[in-house]
């Protein structure tokens, strides 16, 4: 499995950025470039190119050392390519927020998604709605704004009338006070 960076932005979303060698680099440099929307990269491809079909001399030798130098630039491309992409995303205003495995980009953005939910703060935990924990009860569930405390400061239950919130009848509805909440009648 690949490392991939988990680079954010406000408005753009998530993107994941392998980390190391880039296959797609190495056989497609300029278009990889292009594809990565990293003009500069791809202008400066283009123009190592034009410039080394004007000086370079078309013979065997002068075929050679273009092809060694190709080879030079694609492996440093690959080697480096996805470093300056992420280095872009930054300067766009994309921030790393992690690492993590993944076979793909996609499978990389999926880890990421699932380990932020898991790593959520729970709704109960914290009290989100202004609730804070007084009013909370012993299983994290806020207690409802019909609950009182006596002067002691002991929990006095809502009346059995409160209680019948959900529809089943209770002691003043249609059941008649049916114990098992069934519906009769």
């Amino acid at each position: 499995m690949a490392s991939f960076r988990i680079l954010t932005h406000p408005q753009h979303g998530t993107r994941a950025v392998k980390i190391g060698w880039s296959w797609p680099a190495f056989f497609f440099g300029m278009f990889w470039a292009l594809y990565k929307r990293m003009w500069l990269l791809a202008g400066s491809l283009f123009g190592f190119i034009v410039l080394s079909s004007l000086f370079i001399p078309a013979t065997m030798e002068g075929q050679l050392i273009s092809n060694v130098l190709f080879l030079g630039l694609n492996l440093t491309i690959s080697f480096k390519g996805n470093q300056w992409y992420a280095s872009l995303l930054e300067t766009q205003g994309y921030q790393e927020q992690a690492h993590v495995s993944g076979r793909n980009p996609d499978d990389a953005l999926a880890v990421y998604a699932n380990s932020q939910k898991a790593s959520a703060p729970d709704i109960r935990d914290h009290g989100q709605g202004g609730a804070d924990s007084r009013d909370q009860d012993a299983w994290g569930d806020q207690r409802d704004e019909r609950e009182r405390k006596d002067g002691r400061g002991d929990r006095v239950e809502r009346d059995e009338k409160d209680d019948d919130d959900n529809g089943d009848g209770g002691s003043s509805g249609k059941g008649g006070g049916n114990p098992t909440g069934t519906f009769i009648g």
